[in-house]
């Protein structure tokens, strides 16, 4: 760590002073000064500066279809453009698609941008808007998403159509995911063919400049956006990698960055009364969870997995995890209080009582066993501390291992994690998230715990079955019981979202998992 924080401390970072915009998003960068002390008038907004932006992981890929991974959606948006991009609580809000139509309840039309420009000088067409989506639905990302979709067609020059099996209410916000990125056929056809992803081409609001893996990522604003009147506020973007809480921290504190987009809660005492600095919270559907191995010896058995959630000291997670800024929640399916038709506990089954865990381990026939428990940011891995002992408690001996994020899919897909704890941002609409998380369709993706029911396949096509959220409750509030009876994960608590900069930084929003739209940060 201290050798992180003197790099920091050492690093020299430098707002481009410049002559820019005094209202609206319509940027003009003809005026862009360069560093020789030429200065605002006062009160105007400067939409020519170089914003850095730290975080805790780095990116995995600039293939759209290969990770879902938070630290790849938030990076990959600056880039390419979707068709929706995340509202405030991961709804849909309009992006790459300028109106769309529900033509029947099976099918609808969307009408993108005319004369779509990419970074390449090349002109987007709906033809690489079908080829995208074609092979985003072919991935194991949208697997459960795209399973209702039969079809994906071109209409016209600028319109295409996505004709589903039967009622997919939630299709604009599934088309908000990373991997209906719409990248350029010809340029995509070439990077899989080389496997070589390294200098992307989009259409979004920043062209890439260069990477340092591990290190920073940069953007530079692309002046010939699509939507003049949503353009970046900033001239450039760097996202800069600082695994260590406490150095990202001090990153905003010395002004070698402008913004942290994951801020450590246990710095939250350090930074609340100092007055240079802007601590931003908001209320989030960031559902922190300890996922087993459904597949795995006696995770096969759901008395084990009620005894683990009985076992589990979830007030003691979100203290040691989150400073206790959040709400603990007694859920078996990822539901975050927010989310339509949430249940807090299903059954008002679940509390911490390690005596009926150890009953249930008694009424299962297990003796106790040995299991490793996967994690790979900071904040898991001080909550697995808890979970370890309070495993211990009733015969279950959790070795705690780290790892780096970019594995950790593999690690899931090979069955090397029986134990993990991570978050999940879900979706308002469950429908969203509960076949990619359990069923088997999220095998390969984000199906973590290996689980699988029948019975559950069945309620979640009769959730989306219908239009009207009245007649959509029931259904998941019905799912949500069944789920704590199967007991395939232990849902801890929804943590807020934080994110730290100076006070003087314009533009900053938080949705309902993280900080998001870097474009508008501004001095």
């Amino acid at each position: 760590m201290k050798h992180i924080i003197n790099s920091i401390l050492l690093t020299a970072f430098c707002v481009a002073v410049v002559t820019g915009c005094s209202s609206g998003k319509q940027v003009d960068t003809s005026k862009a000064a360069s560093n020789t002390g030429e200065t605002l008038a006062q009160g105007e907004d400067n939409f020519n500066a170089d914003i850095t932006v730290v975080q805790a992981l780095d990116m995995v890929s600039f293939d759209p279809v290969q990770s879902s991974d938070m630290s790849n959606v938030y990076t990959l948006a600056n880039l390419y453009s979707r068709l929706f991009r995340y509202s405030e609580n991961l709804g849909a809000d309009n992006e790459l698609c300028k109106e769309y139509e529900r033509v029947s309840d099976t099918e609808w039309h969307f009408k993108i941008w005319e004369n779509v420009k990419c970074h390449d000088g090349s002109i987007l067409t709906t033809d690489d808007v079908v080829y995208c989506l074609q092979r985003a639905k072919e991935s194991s990302i949208m697997t459960a998403l795209f399973a209702p979709v039969e079809s994906i067609e071109k209409l016209d020059d600028v319109t295409i159509s996505i004709t589903t099996s039967s009622p997919y209410p939630s299709l604009p916000t599934a088309l908000t995911n990373v991997a209906t990125s719409i990248v350029p056929k010809a340029y995509c056809e070439q990077a899989m063919a080389s496997n070589d992803w390294s200098k992307p081409i989009g259409s979004g609001r920043y062209r890439f400049e260069s990477r340092v893996i591990g290190d920073t990522i940069k953007f530079s604003r692309f002046d010939e956006y699509f939507d003049p009147d949503d353009m970046a506020l900033n001239q450039s973007l760097t996202i800069k990698v600082i695994p260590e809480g406490t150095a990202r921290t001090i990153a905003i504190e010395t002004g070698a960055a402008d913004f942290n987009a994951e801020f450590a809660a246990a710095d939250y005492a350090r930074v609340v009364d100092n007055q240079d600095l802007k601590l931003w919270e908001k209320d989030s559907q960031m559902v922190w969870h300890l996922g087993m191995d459904n597949t795995a010896q006696w995770f096969d058995n759901n008395l084990v997995r009620q005894a683990v959630n009985y076992a589990v000291d979830r007030d003691s997670c979100l203290q040691v995890g989150y400073e206790g800024l959040g709400k603990v929640v007694y859920n078996c399916a990822t539901f975050a209080p927010t989310v339509m038709g949430a249940v807090e506990n299903p059954l008002d089954m679940y509390s911490y009582d390690p005596a009926k865990a150890k009953a249930l381990m008694e009424e299962a026939g297990c003796p106790g066993f040995s299991t490793q428990l996967i994690v790979f940011r900071d904040e898991a891995e001080r909550m697995a501390t808890v979970v370890q002992a309070n495993l211990a408690d009733i015969g279950i001996s959790a070795e705690i291992t780290r790892i780096e994020n970019a594995v950790f899919p593999s690690y899931i897909a090979e069955h090397k994690a029986p134990m993990f704890i991570t978050s999940w941002g879900c979706y308002g609409d469950p429908d969203l998230f509960l076949g990619r998380r359990f069923t088997e369709a999220g095998y390969g993706g984000v199906n973590r715990v290996w689980y699988t029911n029948p019975e559950l396949d069945a309620m979640i096509v009769e959730g989306r079955s219908h239009f009207e959220e009245a007649e959509r409750i029931p259904v998941y509030q019905k799912i949500q019981e069944f789920m704590a009876v199967e007991a395939p994960e232990a849902d801890l608590f929804v943590s807020k979202t934080l994110a730290l900069s100076n006070n003087r930084l314009k533009g900053v929003e938080l949705n309902a998992e993280r900080a998001s739209n870097y474009y508008k940060l501004h001095y």
